[in-house]
């Protein structure tokens, strides 16, 4: 069954109805070539999934009625997991974006460091680049039928985003991958019990060339927590993916 995720806006929770305008109408009519009475499922971006079927295909809009509601194992998410995570080069921050989308990450925060390549001189710039990547996360919770879509923040200096976030000290678990860490113990931090402590999860990944000291310095004062990923060096397209499935796995989440 094909997904689509709409804006609250499109739908009418009274009558059971909405429609689907944009890019995603030209997908059903062009490219699926779906017609009334075909069924889909649609969701708000909020956490609500419904089944629903096309009523009518109007020249600007694809009018549907709602059915059942669908149970989404996102219900069952203890704690919003965000990724911070360092500009990767090239086409992987797409994929960063993507993967850790179709895993369930609530939001994804962009930070330049020292050993950042790709920078952003102008406030243009980083917009620019947030709409691209919210398009990917977008896409990719459409793919994977989320019911939500993550938020990708603008990119900005870690330093920067340390002093936003202080209001997170000790209300979130904010664990930073550290190649060389290696006597705490992942599993103890994330252990159910010790995850009712928080509002939040909030993951740590370095850029190609990982965290300089002095940043690692800047973090700990912040009250992160350092961790490692085991004897092998993982690559920051890899790196977040597996910290998250760990997460995920631990409250419940990728439970069948």
């Amino acid at each position: 069954m094909h997904h689509f995720i709409i804006a609250a806006s499109q739908i009418d929770w009274n009558n059971k109805s909405g429609f689907i305008a944009g890019s995603d109408m030209h997908h059903i009519v062009d490219v699926l070539r779906l017609s009334a009475g075909s069924k889909i499922s649609v969701s708000d971006g909020r956490g609500k999934r419904y089944t629903a079927m096309i009523q009518k295909i109007m020249e600007n809009q694809v009018d549907i009625s709602l059915h059942e509601m669908i149970a989404t194992s996102e219900s069952a998410r203890i704690l919003p997991v965000k990724l911070v995570q360092g500009v990767a080069k090239g086409s992987k921050m797409d994929w960063i974006i993507q993967k850790n989308t179709e895993m369930g990450i609530a939001a994804i925060q962009p930070i330049t460091t020292q050993f950042t390549v790709v920078k952003y001189p102008t406030e243009q710039d980083a917009v620019k680049k947030q709409d691209r990547w919210q398009k990917i996360a977008t896409e990719a919770s459409k793919q994977s039928k989320r019911t939500t879509i993550p938020f990708i923040e603008k990119p900005i200096p870690l330093e920067a985003y340390i002093k936003d976030s202080r209001k997170m000290e000790g209300r979130w678990l904010r664990l930073l991958a550290y190649e060389k860490e290696s006597g705490i113990s992942l599993r103890e931090l994330i252990a159910p019990d010790a995850l009712r402590n928080y509002e939040g999860v909030e993951l740590w990944i370095g850029p190609e060339g990982g965290f300089s000291q002095e940043e690692i310095e800047i973090v700990k004062e912040a009250g992160l927590q350092t961790i490692g990923l085991g004897p092998r060096i993982l690559r920051t397209e890899t790196a977040g993916i597996a910290l998250l499935a760990v997460v995920l796995y631990e409250m419940g989440v990728l439970e069948a």
